[in-house]
């Protein structure tokens, strides 16, 4: 079969399927994009893994250049199943952008590839490949908790899969360029974000595990099943704050602040606002701005801002409590603040709130977190803790996917 044969039998495939399934995109992956240090990936070959939280009959890519300062160019991009590392199984698909093999994105665009004929399964690992032919990535998200791989200089994308581990010597745990992963499913289904700084970014969890918080709520979803079930987006940015774009705390330890994203609030209009088939929001954000010293009032006067933000999109909005551990005395005070506002007046601004800190919190100081759910920093839960998590949120309270218009 020829090549254009070949393009058009799977664009045939693709309207058969879009006909069968249901219309509506719905999120399965998605990684909130902040600048990235120069890599010196150009000329090379990324191979990506990322961990689809739901499955659907066709899927497609979201590339992002939000932080470029050039246009930068891909070709020969791919999707494929996970065998192990960086083999990958029979089935590999081509992605393509308004037909064509090769995208360039301009400095600050961003782009959604044509739909990929590739069935995908919830729980399954997606490993997405391009050949980076012109330009710098920096764009992407440093806090993968997740082992991806980088070939050395050349387009290795058509490699076998018995050489796949040659031909991609380098290693990454962090996600360049790709910023999202929807799928077309075959039933009715919503999403939940997750919002939040390095908790909700999973930092202290096992590499290559998904047990973040928000990978443990997904399981707990896909368990429950029937109209329960729903993806889990998570929107979270280690160093994040709500507040503020400037981390001093960064700074001091010599580490670029850019890393940490914009605050919260504004990128809200980007990482939470826009993603396809999100009816439900949770927010568990705030712990670096109290780092900071903001003042409690400040913080809740916040929250009740973002409440009535999302609500112009979302169904549901969720607050948290926030996690003991890595705070001053004066800081622990506002804490205090905060989570007592949450617990006692959030549901006037949030439809629930969920408990995290009191599960976590240790039994001799409630402003310490409990060495048994402890990572080993004090401030980060380990896998134990972000189940703990997980488990504090009503999954009876969320939307779940019955009746999607």
């Amino acid at each position: 079969m020829s090549s254009d044969a070949g393009k058009q039998a799977e664009h045939t495939s693709i309207r058969a399927i879009e006909k069968q399934a249901y219309t509506h995109w719905v999120g399965a992956w998605y990684a909130a994009p902040t600048q990235m240090p120069i890599a010196h990936l150009s000329g090379r070959t990324l191979r990506q893994i990322v961990h689809m939280h739901v499955g659907g009959e066709l899927i497609r890519l979201r590339l992002s250049n939000r932080y470029g300062d050039a246009a930068i160019t891909i070709s020969a991009a791919f999707a494929g199943k996970v065998l192990e590392g960086p083999e990958l199984g029979p089935g590999e698909r081509a992605v393509l952008f308004e037909g064509r093999e090769t995208v360039t994105l301009e400095a600050g665009q961003e782009v959604i590839s044509d739909p990929v004929a590739l069935r995908v399964e919830a729980a399954s690992d997606l490993a997405i490949t391009f050949f980076l032919a012109r330009g710098e990535i920096l764009s992407g998200h440093l806090s993968a908790q997740q082992t991806s791989y980088i070939s050395g200089l050349g387009n290795v994308t058509a490699t076998s899969a018995e050489t796949a581990f040659f031909a991609y010597p380098l290693l990454t745990t962090s996600w360049w360029l790709i910023s999202g992963v929807d799928v077309l499913p075959a039933r009715p289904l919503n999403a939940v974000v997750a919002i939040g700084s390095s908790v909700t970014d999973g930092v202290g969890s096992t590499l290559n595990a998904n047990r973040r918080w928000p990978d443990y709520l997904a399981h707990r979803l896909r368990e429950a099943g029937g109209t329960r079930f729903m993806s889990v987006l998570n929107a979270g940015i280690s160093g994040n704050q709500l507040l503020s774009s400037a981390t001093p705390q960064l700074e001091e330890t010599g580490i670029p602040a850019f890393l940490a994203g914009e605050a919260g609030m504004q990128r809200m209009a980007w990482d939470v606002m826009t993603q396809p088939g999100a009816t439900d929001l949770i927010v568990h954000i705030a712990s670096n701005d109290l780092r900071a010293d903001v003042a409690g009032p400040i913080l809740i006067e916040a929250f009740q801002q973002l409440a009535m933000q999302a609500r112009k999109t979302y169904r549901k909005v969720f607050g948290t409590t926030i996690l003991p551990g890595g705070y001053s005395p004066a800081q622990i005070e506002q804490r205090r603040l905060v989570n007592r506002w949450m617990l006692e007046q959030g549901k006037q601004w949030f439809d629930a709130i969920f408990d995290f800190a009191a599960p976590l919190c240790s039994p001799e100081d409630e402003a310490l977190l409990n060495q048994v759910y402890d990572s080993g920093d004090g401030v980060h839960p380990n896998d134990a803790g972000y189940r703990l998590m997980a488990e504090a949120v009503d999954i009876n309270q969320l939307t779940g996917s019955l009746g999607v218009s």
